[in-house]
């Protein structure tokens, strides 16, 4: 790979799922990317399984391993009917139910976009993710105009078909494409987006 461009990272933007529909040894799919509000932050906290080894009185190797990624995730307002899909929650007349026996079943993916101080994008798919029980911090406005906001907490886990966690990429490096950049997000994260053939 060669070296990227300096460029700092300064605003997340465009946050987008889609629901995983097939993941077993016979390949993965994913059904239409949608939009996901407005993005404000977004936390990553990787869960790791590690050990370490001794002798002779110190400590002589240590050996970490990623066993998952926990994704916090701020919005603007999540809409309601994004909410109703992920978690598969009853409609009836415009009133979205939700129950004692609901939860989350569907795998998602979950992708945004980082933009840079060089113009420049990273691009970020995570792979299989299931969303916690939804989250808002709602705020009384007082004095001045106070806005309340939605957080969604998503676990993810390696898929079956090929052991990912995420897919990532920086049009900071040459390597990387403006192909594969305008058609990150128009389908899910199936596999790596190649170059589109020079003619």
């Amino acid at each position: 790979m060669q070296k990227s461009a300096k460029a700092y990272k300064i605003n997340i933007t465009n946050p987008v799922y889609c629901i995983m529909t097939q993941d077993d040894a016979e390949g993965v799919a994913y059904g239409d990317v949608k939009k996901f509000g407005e993005a404000m932050e977004i936390s990553i906290t990787p869960s790791v399984s590690s050990g370490e080894l001794y002798g002779n009185g110190s400590k002589v190797d240590t050996y970490s391993k990623i066993t998952g990624l926990t994704v916090s995730f701020k919005n603007t307002k999540i809409p309601i009917e994004t909410r109703q899909e992920i978690y598969d929650l009853q409609v009836s007349n415009g009133v979205v139910i939700e129950t004692a026996d609901n939860q989350a079943t569907k795998y998602i993916a979950f992708g945004y976009e980082t933009e840079q101080t060089n113009g420049q994008s990273e691009y970020t798919w995570l792979l299989k993710g299931r969303p916690k029980p939804f989250a808002a911090d709602l705020k009384q406005s007082e004095q001045n105009v106070t806005y309340s906001t939605d957080t969604m907490d998503i676990e993810f886990v390696k898929r079956e078909y090929d052991n990912a966690f995420r897919y990532f990429a920086d049009a900071a490096n040459p390597d990387f494409t403006e192909e594969q950049a305008a058609a990150w997000f128009l389908s899910g994260p199936v596999a790596p987006v190649a170059p589109v053939p020079s003619v």
